[in-house]
């Protein structure tokens, strides 16, 4: 039996000096960007930033809506605003969507009593690797803030003029120091937390879990599967042998077969999924891992 991890643990350092920037530059905030991924926006929204900006009219951008579920997508669009905030939906990779994100800040600062003239300082915060930069870049249109696909590539704040009356304020990716392993493993899933945190072994069962649970039929599609066996690792053995990644002796190469799962789940290459939902829908409970914690 492979080891499992029981217990996710996440401290960087950094994130405590974000932190720290962001309670001194708050005063000067007239709107926040809060960038979610589409596919699991409860779990990709940081509750400490959302502490820290309490007050301050935010936009949550749920962002790679290419490649979650437009129904389900709709339902958190609809849930956000019904809990008081401002919701969009976008694809940074294609651009749809990110170019009227300048003119919902300017709306949003006119309706809480800016007028069309004043300068506005717009925070825009996301957890890692959530596509944050490439909103940034598009919305500048210029490489000013670095892109590379990687959670906690951008380390220090800058400040971007985009207008004569608007600057945005990037920030680098922060996660919060605790958070429950449901919530964990799906930013893992999804890349949020660095691989090395997570072993891709269990990273990839957890993957599996959340597809078996709700998107059954996407997942034998595409790994040409016609039953589920019994575990986890039964299934990413089936998975391996179906794709010919076998060792010496027939043997299937686990690494090779978990890192295949997760990046084809990250890339969208079983469709457009979503793994959270604003309902009580049981396919997305936090249940569903119980057997990864035992």
């Amino acid at each position: 039996m492979r080891q499992v991890h029981r217990q996710i643990q996440w401290f960087p350092g950094h994130m405590n000096k974000t932190r720290r920037l962001i309670e001194e530059q708050i005063n000067r905030i007239d709107i926040v960007v809060e960038i979610l991924d589409a596919r699991i926006p409860a779990a990709s929204r940081n509750p400490m930033l959302e502490e820290i900006t309490k007050g301050k009219p935010t936009l949550l951008i749920l962002n790679k809506s290419d490649l979650s579920d437009d129904v389900i997508t709709e339902s958190w669009i609809d849930f956000f605003k019904s809990e008081g905030f401002y919701a969009k939906a976008v694809c940074s990779t294609t651009a749809n969507g990110v170019k009227g994100i300048l003119g919902e800040c300017r709306k949003i600062a006119q309706e809480n009593g800016a007028k069309p003239e004043s300068k506005i300082n717009v925070l825009v915060a996301g957890i890692p690797n959530v596509g944050k930069s490439t909103i940034i870049n598009s919305l500048k249109k210029e490489k000013k803030a670095s892109v590379q696909n990687k959670p906690g590539h951008t380390k220090d704040f800058q400040r971007i003029v985009v207008s004569n009356t608007m600057t945005l304020i990037d920030t680098p990716g922060i996660l919060w120091h605790k958070f429950e392993n449901a919530t964990g493993y799906r930013l893992a899933v999804m890349g949020s937390i660095k691989d090395s945190i997570l072993d891709m072994y269990t990273i990839s069962q957890a993957a599996l879990i959340m597809l078996e649970n709700a998107w059954p039929d996407a997942l034998k599609e595409r790994f040409n599967i016609e039953d589920f066996p019994e575990t986890e690792e039964e299934l990413i053995d089936l998975i391996g042998r179906s794709r010919g990644m076998l060792k010496k002796g027939g043997v299937v190469d686990f690494e090779r077969a978990c890192n295949i799962i997760v990046k084809e789940i990250r890339d969208g290459k079983l469709g457009k999924l979503s793994f959270e939902s604003p309902d009580n829908d049981e396919r997305f409970s936090p249940e569903i891992f119980k057997k990864l914690d035992m």
